[in-house]
């Protein structure tokens, strides 16, 4: 697991590294400089000429640095002021010019010269800018957009929101960025992160420690948070593992419960119920025979006795919103004592009437893409996406909810403030029915872990990894919904491997 920063927390984590660890911000830049160099010459050799385009912050200084330690490692390294060299800068800007200069390396007045480089570095604002790249620094971003060169960024693109991804102005198109400690989380959302190219972090001796205790409040799952997971007990059987009841489907739209319950078995639940209309039981049963089944629900005290039945339920996935569906999602809400997953209908019958919202007993797990979020929200799409984690957060606290926001990174948002950056994934997997599969997931996991904001995390992320799994055999036109769902078998595979690894370490 990784956290991940904003400017603003970065910033806070240089100073706490100065001033409770008594690390000069001096050494961090030199340490910074050094490891973007050590990635540069690990891809590029001696033949290639460099030039860093620097502003007048410690962003620039980082730049400076780097040009200079290149030309003392025997590469060929320019540097272009994009501010002239009469204005002054930061501290650290001013010292490491001093210090440029002092080595008598080479310095440029025409971008020209830069835009005939095989490597541009872009070293002009990092994390600290504020407003639009507009006038004549637009024109030199441009200029080097255009080369015919490899560019690299150091920390964040200049014209990259560090916190929320926004693109500001004309903005720097990396093919690398190299940035520092922590990933950013303007780095990972879109539009940003499509300006980023490969991000790579880059230690420069700031770590955990500087948080003294005030930890981020978003992280990022990897493959390493698999090794976490329990192992299933040898000694069990089908109702260990918990029973779920998933109400999904209408006429013509089979195809969404069979999704959402194979994927949750194939999640590792015991039982699976569907709760839909006779029209799509002999559908149900050839695709999906492992399922038990129970069809044409008409009133609340007949659903009230399937969810005695039930440890978890999942609802929502092709329900409609007929008037059947609506009694169905206002009876598991009002009496369901039971974790739920709420999905697709669900939530739009939902967002004609958000008091509902405020009706469960139990947890919660609602799971909206864009569009869905819009209505529940009564906000623009366009103003969703200005402030995603923001508003899924919000969300979360307003309905004592753990919210899955599903975009091109999903992100997970507890009740209690604590928020995931999904970082699996790949765009095959903008698919119908993609969806349905990952409430299967969550609701799989939760049914197994009664943990809303573990199965929901989790859920996204192991969802992606599958995806990630099967993308070689289907490539990113061919994915279809049960790809995915195959994809589960490679994912549990996996996790059992690290699994057994773990235990011969023991041994």
């Amino acid at each position: 697991m990784e956290y991940i920063v904003t400017g603003n927390e970065m910033k806070l984590l240089d100073d706490t590294t100065s001033q409770v660890f008594l690390v000069p911000s001096v050494v961090l830049m030199e340490q910074a400089a050094a490891g973007v160099v050590r990635e540069l010459v690990a891809c590029f050799d001696k033949s290639k000429e460099f030039a860093v385009i620097c502003g007048r912050g410690n962003n620039a200084g980082d730049g400076i640095a780097i040009a200079r330690l290149l030309n003392q490692a025997g590469y060929r390294c320019m540097v272009y002021y994009a501010f002239g060299t009469d204005e002054a800068g930061s501290e650290l800007f001013e010292l490491q010019k001093n210090i440029y200069a002092r080595y008598g390396f080479k310095v440029v007045s025409d971008i020209e010269c830069v835009c005939k480089s095989d490597v541009i570095i872009d070293a002009l604002f990092g994390t600290g800018l504020k407003r639009a790249i507009e006038g004549s620094l637009a024109d030199v971003i441009s200029a080097v957009n255009k080369a015919n060169a490899y560019r690299v960024a150091v920390d964040v693109p200049s014209g990259v929101d560090s916190d929320k991804g926004h693109v500001m102005g004309c903005t720097f198109k990396a093919d690398f960025t190299y940035t520092f400690s922590y990933k950013k989380t303007g780095l990972l959302l879109w539009p940003g992160c499509d300006y980023c190219g490969l991000v790579k972090v880059v230690p420069i001796g700031i770590d955990d420690h500087s948080f003294c205790g005030n930890l981020p409040s978003v992280r990022a799952l990897d493959e390493s948070d698999l090794k976490k997971l329990d192992n299933r007990p040898a000694h069990s059987n089908k109702g260990t593992f918990g029973k779920l009841l998933v109400i999904a489907g209408s006429r013509n739209m089979a195809g969404a419960a069979v999704l959402s319950a194979k994927a949750a078995y194939k999640s590792g639940a015991g039982l699976v119920k569907i709760i839909t209309p006779e029209c799509n039981r002999s559908i149900i049963q050839c695709a999906l025979p492992e399922a038990l089944l129970c069809t044409d629900i008409a009133s609340a005290k007949a659903l009230e006795t399937e969810l005695e039945w039930a440890d978890a339920v999942v609802i929502g996935p092709g329900l409609s919103k007929s008037d059947n569906a609506k009694m169905l999602v206002e009876t598991v809400l009002k009496t369901a004592e039971i974790p739920l997953v709420i999905d697709a209908d669900a939530l739009n019958i939902i967002s004609d009437n958000m008091t509902l919202l405020n009706e469960h007993k139990m947890p919660v797990i609602v799971t909206p893409h864009l569009g869905e979020m819009s209505r529940l929200m009564k906000k623009s799409i366009a103003d969703i996406q200005e402030d995603i984690i923001g508003v899924a957060g919000e969300f979360a606290g307003l309905y004592n909810v753990t919210c899955v926001l599903k975009d091109f990174r999903t992100i997970i948002a507890a009740a209690d403030g604590e928020k995931f950056i999904n970082l699996s994934g790949n765009c095959g997997m903008a698919t119908a029915g993609s969806g349905d599969v990952l409430s299967g997931i969550v609701g799989g996991l939760l049914v197994q872990w009664r943990d809303t904001k573990k199965a929901a995390a989790y859920g996204a992320f192991i969802h992606g990894l599958a995806g990630d799994m099967v993308f070689d055999n289907t490539g990113s036109y061919g994915m279809i919904a049960s790809d995915i769902i195959d994809g589960l078998d490679k994912v549990w595979i996996k996790v059992e491997k690290k699994w057994q690894l773990t235990e011969s370490e023991q041994i």
